[in-house]
């Protein structure tokens, strides 16, 4: 059974479905696939150690156009990645915590 993550760099992990998720600590997620790139505004925790994603159109970049469920399914995907590079992630659409469905 082949794994579908494979670590490609410093903090990046391309995925066997087609898709990178790139983290770096000054300027947040990046995702990339063959529609493009995506930006995902992003806020390490330091106890317990984690990152917030945030999810919503003021903190992300180039999701304008997609339908919910896709973006939904990136977030999704982002989080699996990160957690294969050995961070926890949480997905929050609001500062007020995280979303009761991560990755649904």
């Amino acid at each position: 059974m082949s794994e579908e993550f494979k670590k490609t760099g410093a903090d990046t992990v391309t995925s066997s479905k087609g898709f990178t998720v790139q983290l770096t600590i000054a300027h947040g997620v990046w995702y990339r696939d063959a529609d493009g790139e995506k930006h995902i505004s992003c806020e390490w925790l330091a106890n317990p150690a984690g990152i917030i994603l945030y999810k919503g159109p003021r903190v992300t970049q180039g999701f304008d156009k997609m339908e919910q469920s896709q973006i939904d399914s990136i977030f999704f995907d982002v989080v699996r990645a990160l957690e294969h590079l050995g961070h926890r992630a949480e997905i929050w659409s609001s500062a007020s915590g995280p979303d009761k469905q991560q990755g649904a």
